[in-house]
């Protein structure tokens, strides 16, 4: 029959011949029977999953395939990023900033910020500014000398605080200067270069930052001018000046700050040309400013409305005696003295315990006053129009009478009160000219002015300090 193979499977008859026979496909007999029930074409075990394209001799295959849709991936995503990026940098992020200020809307602004005569009355729950300021200069002593000032006065309508940190460079050396400030109405602290005393009193007539921030003695009271050149700049332009007004948006007070309305000017200040902005929020609030001059001073100052809270230092801090000046009597003399008493800050101090006193005065080899009481009495006692009567102990012992005159209010040592010495003239009078005449407590501890600047440990120091602070005020707007 045609298409018989042999036994061996090798031949095919062809109707006349055996014949080498033609390998069969399985998958052609398949096909041929298209409503049977298929075989499956995989063996029993292996797996069905397709195998990878395998590249010929030139190197086209399945590889070349795959890496072209990765690079076509990584090209998209590329592509994609580059238009994220962009529709947020120049579309979304420019949106999001506040909208430049006009010269009426900057003046508008500025009004409802606290003014400087606002700010030292007290007239705030909170309010702060840091100043921070860059200064080189070429003193004839020193030479040439970088400063670095950073002050920051905060504010409420019971206390006030001024922080100091000041640095001097000469010739590549830094000396580090700080002081703090803090005053309530119940006390006055301070603190400089670790060292720091405190006071308490009874009451103040004055506000505490009227007190604090227009005593000239204090260090860094003069950088509160800076926290109001915007209401300066304000003023020029209702006036009709020409400052070279501009307004963009730039970020707080680097490019990872808060976003802002910059308001730039150029003005005179002391008769020196400055160039300054001022930061604005989103909600009109001013964040800050920065400045510039010709001289190469550079400032960064900023506006919060934080709260001012007591600085943990200050009940740390060693209790003194009473705050206060006494102004002698032009007419005095070695047995008979007169001293009007002047208290610091305004304050008062209960009478009660109060001592006057005659005191020596000395200075140890570390250059700390050393002040030893020689007579005391009671100063209730001395009220008495007759005083009080003592010995002054000596080589011919003096007798001295002491009278405290006390004014309004009474029983209080305040402001125009007097105490007087009184000693007959068989005394020693060369020995009263040695002594101090004064007040205490009742621990002993004399009173005096408490010094604003600061507790030096050499008078190279003191020299330094002083420089400093002469060369900020010349150098406020130069």
């Amino acid at each position: 029959m045609v298409g018989e193979l042999s036994p061996d499977g090798n031949y095919t008859w062809d109707g006349y011949q055996w014949v080498v026979a033609q390998p069969q496909v399985a998958v052609a007999s398949v096909a041929q029977q298209p409503f049977m029930a298929q075989p499956d074409p995989f063996p029993s075990g292996l797996d069905s999953t397709p195998l990878p394209l395998v590249p010929d001799a030139s190197g086209a295959g399945g590889g070349k395939a795959t890496l072209r849709l990765a690079v076509i991936g990584l090209v998209g995503s590329l592509l994609l990023a580059g238009v994220g990026f962009a529709s947020y940098e120049f579309v979304i992020d420019p949106w999001l900033d506040p909208d430049p200020y006009t010269e009426d809307k900057f003046v508008s602004s500025v009004g409802n910020t606290l003014t400087q005569e606002q700010v030292v009355s007290g007239e705030t729950d909170g309010w702060s500014c840091r100043v921070e300021l860059e200064i080189s200069t070429n003193d004839e002593m020193f030479g040439e000398m970088d400063i670095d000032l950073d002050t920051k006065m905060s504010v409420n309508r019971d206390a006030t605080l001024i922080e100091t940190d000041m640095t001097i460079r000469t010739d590549g050396y830094p000396i580090p200067i700080n002081s703090d400030f803090w005053l309530s109405q119940e006390e006055f602290a301070m603190r400089s270069m670790g060292e720091s005393q405190r006071t308490t009193f009874d009451s103040m007539d004055d506000e505490p930052a009227t007190v604090l921030l227009t005593d000239s003695d204090a260090m860094g009271t003069e950088t509160l001018v800076y926290c109001f050149l915007h209401h300066m700049a304000a003023l020029s332009l209702e006036n009709g000046e020409d400052l070279d007004f501009t307004s963009s948006s730039e970020r707080f007070p680097d490019e990872d700050g808060e976003r802002a309305v910059k308001v730039s000017t150029e003005q005179d200040v002391d008769g020196a040309r400055m160039s300054i902005s001022w930061f604005f929020d989103a909600e009109d609030n001013l964040l800050g400013g920065k400045a510039t001059n010709d001289t190469g001073m550079k400032l960064l100052m900023t506006i919060t409305n934080d709260k001012l809270s007591k600085p943990s230092w200050v009940d740390s801090a060693p209790s003194g005696s009473f705050a206060l000046n006494l102004d002698e009597d032009l007419w005095s003399n070695n047995t008979h003295r007169n001293m009007t008493i002047e208290p610091q800050f305004n304050a008062t101090y209960k009478l009660e315990g109060a001592q006057i006193v005659l005191y020596s005065e000395e200075t140890d080899d570390d250059g700390n006053d050393i002040m030893t009481i020689v007579s005391k009495v009671s100063a209730t006692g001395a009220l008495d129009s007759s005083g009080i009567s003592i010995s002054v102990e000596g080589d011919k012992p003096s007798n001295c009478t002491f009278f405290y005159n006390d004014t309004e209010p009474m029983l209080e040592i305040s402001y125009g009160d007097t105490i007087r010495m009184e000693c007959e003239v068989n005394g020693d009078y060369y020995q009263l000219r040695d002594y101090e005449f004064g007040l205490a407590n009742a621990n002993d501890q004399i009173a005096q002015k408490m010094d604003l600047e600061m507790p030096w440990a050499s008078p190279f120091l003191t020299i330094i300090s002083i420089l400093g602070a002469v060369l900020i005020i010349r150098e406020r707007f130069e």
